[in-house]
């Protein structure tokens, strides 16, 4: 007997009637009154209110009036960046109404190569948020300019795609490689099923991130399979996009009311998905997660429906999840009641017809034991000293030209500088009357030989940091410890602190360290639940506060300075990046 069939003829008891709820239909952009009956973790019927006979259900859940809407759908993230484990993860975004996230574990697999996204796999397991996998792609995200602890290859890719939980490539992120003809870029590609246009017998889909192409560089990035991008953009770089095929995924700090409005005037929708990238464990809790995404886009000028479409349905049929996506016969029974679109508050979460949270509580809990407390250890460094972080000068005194990465005020931008600076005893100073602190890039993986190849130096300008030193192995995206500082004092004290805590974030001033958060699974992840993480993470941006660094986005705007992929100047152990010609340059100017 096809159980499914029966429950939906009346014929068997469901398992579980939602009554008295207006369904939100993402199908056809209409809300209106309707029954929803579920079977064996599917939806099996969706009618009119009072449909005769009565139905037969071991449960009825009464909507009170409530829109029902389809779990939400994150096609593109990054657990790590919220700092814990997927099951503690799990826990946070359920009540916030997400059901299905597509990760990309791009940073753990920066520090374990193909071991870390099995373990990010075998974590991921048995529990109720339903995580599908995109192998990372550029790891390392630019080969020879920078160290990180695994690589990426094409067989790997391959065999990663085998497994059932992976549904296909992550962000290519490497346009300039791909354009040269890069033989590893072109071998992920490869892989990965890209390369020779559409096939239908691709084994999954192909991400993209493509903040810095246009016109034919754009359209050869999209011949060769990577066509979605969910990076910044202008409104007409977007249309330009959407033009083309792009999917476009849209992330709440680049959204403004021009984006929105650039989306609204496309007359076809082109499967606009929005997305979340990185959300920050304080930011989670406080905020909201892919939640506050759909209620940012409406508060811009996104229709609601639209919004919701852009939240659920659109990105289920980009990773080709056909089980998912909307309240509909056949599909997953992943439902959300909420009082508005608007005001987008998850009442009740259902997974596959099970009440998994109610009113903004999570009723499953982690694990006591995670498979990710194996992986810790991994920060290879000894004590550092005050002398490791001092600037060698080409001069013994007066002043040398160097070049700077300046930061984009309110942003995590940067764009390359130049400031003169004084020399004293043969090492670099800081002028007392600018806005200049060091930088410090310490490969930490053990790949590498001891010795001055080991780490790279710069200065950032525009960080507003007074006084002290930070340090951080949460560094995208080889993550190696990255230490910025007024005096290299406090510059070795913060790094021995991160180090001593094998991974995570310290802030120091003078000889007290101001706060830190424990980082130790693969040195970018707590194993302690979001709540915890949340408030050491807040404690450490308080005292940055104190040491003048302000910023919305500070944990990205550390943390990316080391993104050799990004736009601007960046710095890794092997040097400064001009990241838009892919090359190293000297920190000294001739």
């Amino acid at each position: 007997m096809n159980e499914l069939v029966h429950a939906a003829m009346n014929r068997i008891p469901a398992d579980t009637w939602i009554a008295n709820v207006r369904l939100a239909n993402v199908i056809t952009g209409e809300i209106y009154p309707a029954d929803i009956i579920v079977h064996a973790g599917k939806v099996v019927a969706v009618e009119p209110p009072g449909t005769q006979p009565r139905r037969q259900a071991r449960q009825r859940i009464d909507g009170q009036g409530r829109l029902a809407v389809p779990g939400l759908v994150d096609a593109h993230l990054h657990i790590e960046s919220s700092l814990v484990t997927p099951a503690h993860f799990a826990a946070a975004v359920l009540p916030r109404g997400v059901t299905t996230v597509a990760e990309d574990p791009h940073e753990i697999a920066n520090v374990l190569g193909p071991t870390g996204i099995r373990a990010m796999i075998e974590a991921s397991a048995d529990i109720p948020l339903k995580v599908l996998f995109l192998v990372s792609s550029s790891v390392p995200s630019a080969a020879g300019l920078e160290t990180a602890g695994g690589a990426i290859t094409p067989q790997d890719v391959r065999e990663l795609l085998a497994l059932p939980q992976v549904i296909g490539l992550a962000e290519v992120m490497d346009g300039a490689a791909l354009l040269a003809d890069d033989p590893n870029v072109l071998g992920v590609l490869e892989a990965a099923g890209g390369l020779h246009g559409y096939r239908v017998d691709s084994p999954g889909v192909i991400e993209g991130h493509n903040p810095m192409l246009r016109g034919r560089a754009l359209s050869a990035f999209v011949a060769a399979g990577v066509d979605s991008d969910h990076t910044q953009a202008t409104p007409p770089e977007l249309v330009e996009k959407a033009r083309l095929g792009v999917t476009l995924q849209l992330q709440e700090r680049y959204l403004t009311r021009a984006l929105i409005q650039a989306v609204m005037d496309i007359p076809f929708d082109t499967g606009v998905c929005l997305v979340t990238d990185d959300v920050a464990p304080d930011y989670l809790l406080e905020v909201g997660h892919l939640d506050q995404v759909l209620r940012r886009a409406i508060a811009l000028g996104m229709d609601p429906l639209y919004a919701l479409r852009a939240a659920t349905w659109n990105p289920a049929r980009r990773l080709r999840l056909w089980d998912r996506g909307a309240i509909a016969p056949g599909r997953a029974a992943d439902i959300v009641l909420v009082e508005s679109l608007e005001e987008f508050q998850a009442q009740l979460v259902l997974v596959d017809g099970q009440v998994v949270a109610q009113e903004g509580r999570c009723l499953w809990q982690p694990p006591a034991q995670d498979p990710l407390e194996g992986w810790k250890e991994t920060v290879h460094l000894p004590p550092q000293r005050p002398q490791d972080f001092r600037l060698a000068a080409p001069v013994q005194e007066g002043q040398v030209r160097v070049r700077t990465i300046d930061c984009v005020p309110g942003q995590t931008r940067v764009t390359a500088g130049e400031a003169t600076v004084p020399v004293r005893g043969g090492w670099v100073q800081l002028p007392p009357d600018e806005d200049l602190a060091f930088i410090a890039v310490v490969e930490r993986h053990g790949k590498r030989l001891e010795g001055p190849g080991r780490r790279s130096f710069g200065l950032v300008r525009g960080l507003g940091l007074e006084r002290g030193a930070l340090a951080t192995t949460y560094a995208h995206d080889s993550h190696n410890l990255a230490v910025l500082g007024r005096t290299p004092e406090e510059m070795a004290r913060a790094a021995n602190a991160v180090i001593q805590m094998q991974g995570g974030i310290a802030v120091v001033d003078g000889e007290r360290v101001l706060a830190r958060i424990p980082l130790p699974i693969a040195g970018i992840l707590s194993d302690r639940p979001v709540a915890e993480t949340a408030q050491a993470l807040k404690r450490v941006g308080q005292a940055l506060q104190e040491l003048g660094l302000e910023h919305p986005h500070w944990l990205m705007r550390i943390s990316t300075f080391t993104l050799p992929v990004s736009s601007g100047l960046r710095i890794t152990d092997r040097g400064l990046v001009d990241a838009q010609a892919r090359r190293l340059v000297d920190l000294f100017v001739a």
